[in-house]
This record gives C-alpha cells, sequence and structure tokens, in this order.
C-alpha cells in the first residue's frame, strides 16, 4: 500500500473521530445522582413531575394557582421564606384581556449586601403561532429553569456553602405573554437592589446543551464568573446575534435596566416547544443536568467569594471572545485577537516566500472565488429555504422557520452537494490542483479579511475565522519547516481535527437557533468549514510522495 493510500485512511479515520468528538459536545453532562457536590437530577425529575401535571398558563387558573403555591412550599422546605407581588388587571396585548399576574420572590441574606439573583417563569405557553399547539404543561419551559433553581438551593445549604454574599430568586408570571411579570418586577426597586450578577433560565426546547446564549454588555468580567461552570457552554457570536434578533425573554427587560448577567437555554428539540410534548415524557437528563453543572458552581463560587462583595467586581470594559473546543472553554479579549491576527499576517508572509507565490494576481484570485462560491451557495440556501416554506404552506421569515418536513434530511443534502460543487471547482480552477500554493494562501487570506471584518463589525464571531486561518497558516509554516521529514504533511491533521471539532457543533447550534428560515446563514458558516478542512487536505496530500 502506498503512502497516499495510507495517508487517506488516515485522514478518514482522523474526519470520522473529530466529527464524532464534535457532536458528542453537544451533551458534555451526565446524569448525577450520587455526587453531593453538584446537582442531583433525579431531585430536578421530582420538581418537574410536581410543576408539569398539567398546563398552567395564566389563563388555566387553578393550576397556575397549584404551581405557585408549590413552588412556594418548596421554597419554605427549603427554609427560605417568599414574597408575592401581585398585579392586578395588567393588560395582555395577545388575548386583549386584563389579568392578575403574581410574581414569586425569596431572598437569603449573606454577610455583604451583594447578592446573585436567578430568575425564571412559572407559567406556560398557549399556542401563538403555527409550529405551537395548546397543552405545554411546561416541563422543559421552565421546568428545567424551576427544579434548577430549587436544587441549586437546596444544594447549597446541604453543602453548608458559607454565605459571604447573598442569593435572590425572582419566579416570574406572564413570561410567555409579553414578559408580563418581569416588567412589572424591574419597577421594585429593592427586587433587584444590590443584585450584581443575575442568571436568567429558559428553554426553548427540551434536549441539547443548555447554551448560556446571552450576555450584558462589556461582559469580560461576568465571562470570567461564568467560566467557573463545572461544564460551561457558549459561544460569543451568539450573544452578538442575539442581540440583533427580535426575540425576547425576561433577561431582555433586566438588560434594559443595565444588569449584570446571562442568559441560559436548550436550542434543541424544538419539536415539543410551546407543544403538549413540552411534558415530563420529553425531559432529557443530560440537558437537565447541565444546567446544574453551570448554575451551582457559579452561585457557589458568588456567595463563597468575598471578592463579589464588591459592587464593581463584575463590571467589565470590553466583551469577551469565547468559544467551546470539545470540553475547553476558550476565551481571549480583544487585544490577544489582533495580536492572533498579527501572527496570521506573518505567517502568510513567510508562506508566500517559501512555496515561491510570484502571482498575487493568482492568489486574490482565489480568495474571490472562495468568498463568490459562499456568496452563490448563501442565495442557493435562501432560495431553498423559501421554496420549503411555500411547499409547506408557511410565511417565510428568515427568523423563525422552525419544522419543515424533511428540513435535516434537506440540510445535511445542501452539506454534501455544497461540498462535492466546491471541491469539483477547486480541481478545474487549479488546473488540477497544480496552482494549490496560491489556492491555499489565498484561502487563507480570505479568512483573514472575514477576521478583519468580523473583529470590526461582529467582533464576537471573529474566531469562526480568526481561529481556523491561525491553525491552518501556522501548521503550513511548521510543515514547511520540517518538510525535509517524510511526516512533516500529516501535521495538517491537527487543524483539519480542531476545525471540525469546532464547526460541527457549531453550525448544528446554528441550525437549531436560527431554524430553517436561516438556511444560508448556518451554510455560510459550514462553508467556511468545508474551505479550511479542502485547504488543508490539499496541503497534506500534495506534498505526500
Amino acid at each position: 500500500m502506498n503512502n497516499r493510500k495510507i495517508s487517506a485512511i488516515i485522514l478518514s479515520i482522523v474526519i470520522i473521530i473529530s466529527s464524532v468528538i464534535g457532536y458528542m459536545s453537544l451533551y458534555p453532562s451526565k446524569e448525577n445522582k450520587d455526587d453531593k457536590n453538584r446537582l442531583n437530577v433525579e431531585n430536578q425529575m421530582n420538581y418537574i413531575k410536581n410543576i408539569a401535571k398539567e398546563p398552567h398558563s395564566i389563563f388555566d387558573y387553578e393550576e397556575h394557582e397549584n404551581v405557585k403555591n408549590y413552588l412556594i412550599e418548596e421554597l419554605k422546605n427549603l427554609g427560605v421564606d417568599s414574597s408575592i407581588y401581585s398585579y392586578d388587571d395588567v393588560y395582555v396585548e395577545r388575548s386583549k384581556t386584563k389579568e392578575d399576574l403574581e410574581n414569586i420572590y425569596a431572598e437569603i441574606k449573606g454577610k455583604s449586601d451583594s447578592y446573585i439573583m436567578l430568575v425564571t417563569h412559572y407559567d406556560t405557553s398557549r399556542a401563538k403561532r403555527y409550529a405551537e399547539r395548546d397543552g405545554s404543561t411546561g416541563a422543559a419551559d421552565a421546568g428545567y429553569g424551576l427544579s434548577t433553581i430549587l436544587e441549586t438551593i437546596k444544594t447549597i445549604k446541604e453543602n453548608n456553602i458559607e454565605l459571604n454574599n447573598g442569593i435572590k430568586i425572582l419566579i416570574t408570571d406572564g413570561e410567555e405573554y409579553g414578559l408580563l411579570g418581569a416588567k412589572e418586577a424591574v419597577k421594585e426597586k429593592e427586587i433587584f437592589e444590590n443584585v450584581n450578577y443575575l442568571i436568567n433560565l429558559e428553554a426553548r426546547g427540551t434536549k441539547g446543551p443548555a447554551v448560556m446564549f446571552e450576555t450584558s454588555i462589556n461582559n469580560s468580567k461576568v465571562i470570567d464568573l461564568y467560566d467557573s461552570s463545572y461544564k460551561p457552554f457558549s459561544y460569543s457570536i451568539t450573544p452578538e446575534i442575539y442581540r440583533l434578533l427580535p426575540n425576547g425573554t425576561d433577561f431582555t427587560e433586566f438588560l434594559a435596566k443595565d444588569i449584570t448577567g446571562i442568559n441560559i437555554s436548550v436550542l434543541d428539540g424544538m419539536e415539543n416547544y410551546h407543544t403538549p410534548n413540552d411534558s415530563v415524557n420529553s425531559v432529557n437528563k443530560s440537558s437537565l443536568q447541565h444546567y446544574g453543572d453551570q448554575v451551582y458552581p457559579i452561585v457557589k463560587e458568588f456567595v463563597s467569594n468575598e471578592k463579589y462583595a464588591d459592587p464593581v467586581a463584575l463590571e467589565g470594559s470590553e466583551d469577551s471572545i469565547f468559544f467551546i473546543l470539545g470540553n475547553i472553554f476558550i476565551k481571549y479579549s480583544k487585544i490577544i485577537n489582533y495580536m492572533l491576527l498579527g501572527v496570521i499576517v506573518v505567517s502568510m508572509i513567510f508562506l508566500n516566500k517559501k512555496l515561491k507565490n510570484k502571482s498575487k494576481v493568482k492568489t486574490l484570485k482565489f480568495t474571490f472565488i472562495n468568498l463568490l462560491y459562499i456568496v452563490s451557495i448563501m442565495a442557493i440556501s435562501y432560495g431553498v429555504s423559501k421554496v420549503s416554506a411555500y411547499l409547506n404552506g408557511r410565511d417565510f421569515s428568515l427568523t423563525y422557520l422552525p419544522l419543515i418536513k424533511y428540513e435535516k434530511g434537506i440540510f445535511i443534502m445542501c452539506l454534501i452537494l455544497a461540498t462535492i460543487g466546491y471541491v469539483y471547482m477547486i480541481k478545474k480552477i487549479t488546473n488540477n490542483f497544480k496552482e494549490k500554493n496560491e489556492y491555499i494562501v489565498g484561502s487563507i487570506l480570505l479568512l483573514f479579511i472575514l477576521g478583519i471584518v468580523f473583529t470590526i463589525v461582529l467582533p464576537g464571531g471573529s474566531y469562526l475565522f480568526v481561529f481556523p486561518a491561525l491553525l491552518m497558516s501556522m501548521s503550513m509554516v511548521i510543515s514547511k519547516l520540517l518538510e525535509r521529514y517524510n511526516t512533516s504533511a500529516y501535521i495538517m491533521l491537527i487543524p483539519i481535527s480542531l476545525i471540525l471539532i469546532l464547526y460541527v457543533p457549531t453550525v448544528y447550534l446554528f441550525n437549531c437557533a436560527l431554524t430553517f428560515g436561516a438556511l444560508c446563514v448556518s451554510m455560510m458558516f459550514a462553508m467556511i468549514a468545508i474551505i479550511s478542512v479542502v485547504c488543508c487536505i490539499i496541503a497534506m496530500y500534495k506534498t505526500i510522495k
């Protein structure tokens, strides 16, 4: 068997393993039943079974009252006295009625006047959009949040954690009908007084990772505390994109009052969202555990660390850039990002000389062709999503088009066809890979340019371009410096592996979060991964004798 066949086998194994690692990172937590330093998922399930017996929207008066009383009683059992903030005749725009709301509020005092606040809501939804149906019992939305808060308090007390700082709890009413309880709560000064960190818990689905998808602005210190989680799971592009969308949760109201904090939600399993399928039977215990594996360590760190008694301890001056790579949470500042861009520039200059690329025009040609292909795929994908909406009898929406028939199959087919088309095109325009050197530098240049653009316009998303460009350019430099060794080409397996580990869960979650209407956006990021991996494969394969 010759070297190229061996390399093809090794490459295939690396691609498969890396893709699996990337996909498996979507379930970072395993169910816990006996570790006293983590939340107990069975205890959480017991809470949910009592909360999610029946639908309890603000219009299901009896069950709504039962759930409220159950939560008050459970807090009391934990030694926490709660108060009810009542609001009569609140106008509900969606139903054109006036309803009574009751927010539940409690606090556990610490030595200082500084507090961390845990927030979720206790009402369930009635159908308001075409993908939703009456009858949700709220096992996930917001049973996941409610059970996490109760079990967090229970675990803090059982472990006798010394409270240098306190805990506040706010369980809002009427969230599903326009964030009504949160809008009333922010008018109550005493509720949010001395709150220096807030965690809002949501669920837009029933499974997948509990993604920390939104933060307050200038989040560098916020992210430092979030990194206390046992299993952090977040990408800095998600807060950036969420700020541009018309969606909202209770956290939206808190941000408007400049309250520092984070927002966490599952995003997968949207077929169950706001339907009767959001029931105990659809609870994903790994996802439920993941809430606890993030929330409890943050609360523990905040209440036990004296530095958070200082009200400015969590005031940052800029937004951090961060992402998950497998099970590693990577975070850095914008200054570091500029330094990485500098390293890419130096690497490209080195490669241009080492590869003897004399034609700058050819290099720029491949940069432009790659960009044109991405734009073309985005345009085609946009058309596919619009046609799919029409065939499913739906009005097209770029930001909300869930539950299209065969959407996963269509998405996978788009990925396959885009990849095949790209490889075929590159083979043709590089004259059967004879111009591979210009193509490689041109591809890295495109990622570099996009990295600069995103650093300026959407800095939280810059890593999606800077990280692959850095890996590719540095690996190419090392490979060229060691080219006298026969195995130097296999260094390119490193960027292939890491890019797949980063992009497989990223693209999957983009598709879940943005829904099928934003297929063009999901495909744009998928194409960055495809171009990067194809570029690395060509660099490796054409070097092997």
